[in-house]
């Protein structure tokens, strides 16, 4: 079918987008612009078949992205990694993080400390 592998590609298209655009904020019209099509037919596509919407899909992307990033470097503040996601504040990154893992950023930073120094301590 034509028309799915199309979509494949204009999904892979829409996540390295989203991927080299983590820290703006990213719309319709961006993602439609870069896969040189209207917003109507991108949106069309993507609603035909995607389970999430573009919202969602693009906050899916920018929580998994974070979520290795404020594992990896538990020496980078909360802040700062909110900016460097495209939130326009800790508190605003932390709602959605909160909405998507049921827990907080500083949480989850804990968890997989707690994660790490157990694998560690079995070695």
């Amino acid at each position: 079918d034509m028309s799915i592998d199309y979509y494949r590609r204009l999904i892979n298209m829409t996540e390295d987008y989203i991927e080299t655009n983590l820290n703006h904020k990213i719309t319709l019209a961006h993602v439609a612009n870069n896969a040189n099509i209207s917003q109507f037919h991108f949106h069309r596509l993507f609603s035909k078949y995607s389970t999430e919407t573009l919202k969602q899909f693009i906050t899916r992307i920018k929580m998994e992205r974070s979520a290795i990033f404020l594992a990896i470097n538990s020496e980078i503040s909360i802040t700062e990694i909110a900016l460097k996601y495209g939130y326009s504040s800790s508190s605003n990154y932390n709602k959605a993080f909160k909405k998507h893992y049921s827990m907080s950023p500083t949480e989850f930073r804990k968890e997989q400390e707690r994660k790490r120094n157990n694998i560690l301590a079995d070695v």
